[in-house]
């Protein structure tokens, strides 16, 4: 009798092995790849392994369920009804992992952004809206955040230059860049998010570049964003009276779900962080200070100012490691420009200047990027040893 016995007895180990780790390999994806995973506060290499080995660990996983699937199947351990239940949670959680993200919930705009006239947006947009603001070529493009957030990447001619626009609501941060990687056109997708900051997937290349940093993951490349402004629409109209908005009504079910499960307010105002993975030890500015953040990364320096320093001092000199920047308010736009204080090799000190960089003593000045508006709790967590002015 217990020869009969101890077989079956240990197929059916063997098949609940098989099977507990066919679904643990299928549901860990979601749990790294989704924000599910931020609850817990995965680390961005746990994210990049599972990248890497994605196909590794999906065909390793699909072997598993299928070894697992027969051996219950044919020892009647499990019902028919029961197998074709876990077979689609396996297939749910396969699916998930890969296409959630990218595919269903943030699904990139870089191909099909649509952008409206100053004329066309009257019932679109308020005056006291904020937007952020692309000057490239002599084209100029708006994007509400309110209605940027769910899709993260947008796409715009500026003159014959093709712009990625990209924007994470968790940082409150824009990066546009020019739709080039090492002399190759890109196709952006949300990865994943990590500490409260984007991972962005070019599809082309399979390469990942967290946006903070604009740091590429598997190479030493390091994407170089154009400058972004920042002001309300009223200000804007009256700086770019010629330049045209996204137009995105939001009408999309997945937006419409998410917007109602989903507060932007909550996300750029208090103090509660819906994943807590931002820097909040570093009690110097309320964590989520809207900030104006400068760095030098050959020398790793980096400065952090406030708005209402910056609008008291109404242009402040400042040095970063060899980085020279001039942060200077505009009251009639609403803005805060950010220019660059070399000029012709040498360290120029700037007074008087115009929003476009138009100097009395030194000629025109160029935009450089600054994170404008960046959540001070995210900047610290990336850059923990950031000086501050407050």
């Amino acid at each position: 009798m217990e020869s009969s016995t101890n077989p079956s007895k240990n197929i059916k180990i063997v098949s609940y092995t098989l099977l507990f780790l066919a679904l643990i390999s299928a549901l860990s994806g979601v749990v790294i790849m989704t924000d599910i995973g931020q609850i817990f506060g995965i680390d961005k290499s746990w994210i990049i392994w599972y990248f890497s080995n994605r196909t590794m660990i999906q065909v390793v996983s699909l072997l598993l369920f299928v070894a697992a699937v027969f051996l219950l199947n044919r020892e009647k351990f499990l019902s028919t009804k029961v197998i074709v239940f876990l077979s689609i949670c396996w297939l749910g959680a396969m699916v998930a992992s890969k296409y959630l993200t990218p595919y269903m919930m943030f699904r990139s705009q870089q191909h099909d952004s649509k952008y409206i006239s100053i004329a066309e947006a009257a019932d679109y947009m308020n005056d006291e809206d904020r937007v952020l603001v692309v000057d490239h070529n002599g084209v100029q493009k708006a994007y509400p955040p309110e209605v940027i957030w769910q899709a993260h990447i947008f796409g715009g001619d500026f003159g014959g230059e093709e712009v990625i626009f990209t924007y994470c609501v968790m940082t409150n941060l824009a990066s546009p860049y020019l739709n080039d990687i090492n002399g190759e056109t890109v196709d952006f997708k949300v990865l994943a998010q990590v500490n409260n900051n984007l991972l962005i997937w070019d599809t082309k290349s399979d390469e990942i570049i967290q946006q903070i940093t604009q740091k590429c993951e598997f190479s030493d490349y390091k994407l170089d964003p154009l400058p972004v402004l920042e002001m309300t629409w009223s200000g804007y109209k009256k700086l770019y009276p010629e330049g045209t908005v996204l137009y995105n009504r939001w009408d999309d079910p997945m937006e419409k779900m998410i917007a109602a499960i989903f507060s932007t307010d909550d996300t750029w105002n208090g103090e509660d962080w819906m994943f807590n993975t931002a820097n909040l030890d570093d009690k110097r500015l309320p964590s989520k200070e809207h900030i104006i953040g400068v760095r030098d990364d050959d020398n790793n320096e980096q400065l952090a100012l406030t708005k209402a320093y910056i609008k008291k001092q109404g242009v402040c000199n400042v040095s970063v490691g060899n980085k020279k920047f001039a942060l200077v308010y505009f009251p009639e736009y609403e803005t805060i420009v950010g220019f660059d204080r070399l000029k012709d090799g040498s360290e120029i000190e700037v007074g008087e200047i115009d929003v476009f960089g138009n100097t009395p003593d030194h000629g025109k000045l160029k935009r450089v990027y600054i994170y404008n508006s960046v959540l001070w709790g995210v900047w610290a967590a990336y850059y923990p040893g950031s000086k501050v002015l407050k």
